[in-house]
């Protein structure tokens, strides 16, 4: 075999799907969701569990956390058997260790609301910012999905503008839906004030129809080529002129997995994520995967 050979098959290795993990409840339904993915998507499960050394500790004054590791690991392994599971303990910041794992998985897994003992791994800003600044999806998952149709036939549902980038978006949404069987809700609010010159003027029923209906056909034309890409996908249109976020909630309501667009940051700081994403990552119940595009 050539060493181009080499390189081709070395490419060709699926990426993993990451979760990080800090003994919350929160991260373990992060692992359940992240298995449950990797084995739809026939890729291996990486668990990752990061700690911050204390400057100028000596080593083993600070124990690595392997038991939130391997508690992770029994977890994924009683629910998934065939699924292949490595396990790494990172010594690094939190920001820059899902920073890193982010950069070499397909996708980043988060509980959205870290509790435990390692430093803010999956907490606040922490999360906040590993979303705002990889490029790479991630998906925060609030909690165990309840029992009952939404855990069984929810859709997938994402969240697009036909008018702006969303390629990246509709691509993991179907993909996803493809490989879970399930049927792909592509949602889009449109804004009735932009209808007028004046934001305070009442949108008349006739105008505020024919813009539902332009919407309706700029989504059926942007679905078209991915309709033939994945002819086993069912898609289902909803589109309403309200306010965005509220609308996804709404949308989402039944949802397996809620899908969006974001624009990575170039620096650290500040963590912005927008307003939308900010809004449906603190009310949504469902798990939000967050994709990124230029």
């Amino acid at each position: 075999m050539t060493e181009a050979d080499d390189r081709v098959e070395v490419a060709s290795e699926p990426r993993p799907v990451a979760v990080g993990v800090d003994g919350s409840a929160e991260s373990l339904a992060a692992v359940e969701w992240a298995g449950a993915h990797a084995v739809s998507h026939d890729v291996p499960l990486w668990i990752v569990c990061a700690r911050r050394k204390p400057l100028g500790a000596a080593d083993g004054q600070e124990p690595w956390p392997q038991e939130q590791l391997h508690a992770a690991h029994r977890l994924a392994a009683g629910l998934y058997p065939s699924l292949k599971i490595t396990e790494d303990a990172v010594c690094e910041s939190p920001v820059k260790a899902l920073m890193s794992v982010a950069s070499e998985a397909g996708l980043l897994v988060l509980g959205s609301r870290g509790l435990g003992t390692v430093e803010g791994f999956v907490l606040g800003s922490v999360g906040l910012s590993v979303i705002a600044h990889t490029r790479r999806p991630v998906v925060a998952v609030r909690g165990r999905m309840p029992a009952g149709a939404a855990a069984e036939t929810g859709p997938v549902v994402a969240g697009i503008d036909p008018h702006d980038r969303h390629a990246d978006v509709l691509d993991f949404a179907f993909r996803t839906a493809s490989a879970q069987r399930r049927t792909l809700r592509v949602a889009h609010a449109w804004s009735v004030r932009a209808l007028y010159s004046y934001p305070s003027a009442l949108p008349e029923p006739r105008m505020t129809a024919q813009a539902g209906r332009q919407a309706q056909q700029a989504l059926e034309e942007t679905l078209q080529p991915w309709r033939e890409r994945f002819p086993d996908v069912t898609t289902e249109i909803w589109t309403e002129g309200a306010a965005v976020a509220p609308y996804l909630l709404q949308v989402a309501s039944d949802a397996t997995l809620l899908t969006i667009g974001r624009r990575p940051r170039g620096h650290p700081f500040p963590t912005r994520i927008g307003p939308v994403a900010h809004a449906l990552l603190h009310h949504s119940p469902r798990p939000i995967a967050l994709i990124p595009h230029a």
